[in-house]
């Protein structure tokens, strides 16, 4: 990796967002893979590659990936600029909720969501697993299950220039991409779920668009995006080390200010403030979904104390952590 994080890549997955099938193909070919239409299947000494994907109504494509990459990969979106404009959410997703001793270190959680003028690459990390479900739909699609009402929604999503928002993965939105995982399984699959729950996921998207409605953020540089990503993704994931922005200036080759300015013009807030957060929504996830005890938790995520991590859950939900787990 050079200083200001761009590095060299085995394979890129580059291709057009509304005709998925023809990365597919070429990956399964590159890879000497299988892909059947549906269900593209890779695994060899370095790629380990398991993406169904759906189609529905020509116009709105599904596909849910788990990715396992021993050497550094990269997936680029491109578009024709004639093409009909649509729009991407890209759901990164892991399934550290499925046993107390699971460890995950690719930290990707989070709801990315853009138009197809913006253009979005993600670089996956060597020696780790990570799960993305893509929601990718055309204008058409959202006009007929969403309406067309006058708002600030509607001139949004009818805007020329390049928007991007990012929205945590709430625990709504993150039990249906869970759904979806658990119904790949073809002896169990119901193949309605496939289009009814990516179509509430968008529901549940659009009013988090009428909150946050001005956040969205315009014409972003491909290359800080891109690098932005890269920093989330690889180096905000441990919470067990608090990221050091000197070291973060010097990789990336900026001062912390500027590091910090342009990280919040993507993500909302200055680094630390953001490591924070995902921290304490980890937190969350794992008195909802393990049987940790609470102070197992705080000193896992690294927390000072229990004390520490129970007035920062509380100012985060409004209620300790001891009420969310009587609760469940």
């Amino acid at each position: 990796m050079t200083k200001n994080g761009s590095m060299d890549y085995q394979y890129i997955i580059e291709g057009n967002e509304l005709a998925q099938e023809v990365v597919y193909e070429k990956v399964a070919k590159d890879f000497k893979g299988e892909w059947d239409g549906e269900h593209l299947r890779v695994e060899n000494s370095w790629a380990d590659i398991d993406i169904h994907s759906f189609t529905f109504l020509d116009e709105m494509y599904i596909s849910i990936s788990t990715l396992h990459f021993q050497k550094p990969v990269l997936f680029k979106s491109s578009r024709s600029e004639d093409e009909q404009p649509y729009f991407a959410l890209k759901i990164g997703f892991t399934g550290s909720f499925l046993g107390d001793e699971q460890k995950h270190d690719f930290n990707n959680l989070g709801v990315f969501f853009y138009n197809s003028k913006q253009n979005f690459e993600v670089e996956y990390p060597v020696d780790t697993k990570c799960q993305w479900l893509s929601i990718v739909f055309s204008l058409e699609v959202y006009e007929k299950f969403m309406g067309k009402q006058n708002s600030q929604i509607t001139q949004l999503i009818h805007e020329e220039s390049s928007w991007f928002k990012y929205f945590p993965l709430d625990v709504e939105i993150e039990n249906l991409v869970k759904a979806l995982f658990f119904n790949l399984d073809k002896k169990r699959r119901r193949p309605i779920q496939f289009f009814t729950k990516p179509l509430e996921i968008i529901g549940l998207v659009r009013e988090k668009m009428e909150k946050e409605a001005s956040g969205f953020k315009r014409n972003i540089h491909e290359d800080d995006l891109k690098i932005m990503m890269q920093l989330k993704e690889q180096y905000l994931s441990d919470f067990t080390q608090q990221p050091n922005l000197s070291d973060l200036s010097f990789k990336y080759g900026m001062s912390i200010s500027k590091l910090n300015r342009v990280f919040k013009s993507i993500f909302d807030k200055p680094i630390l403030q953001f490591y924070n957060q995902q921290k304490i929504e980890e937190a969350y996830r794992q008195i909802n979904r393990t049987n940790k005890s609470i102070t197992a938790i705080s000193m896992d995520l690294n927390f000072t104390n229990v004390g520490y991590m129970s007035k920062m859950f509380k100012d985060a939900y409004g209620f300790p952590p001891s009420e969310l787990r009587n609760k469940e």
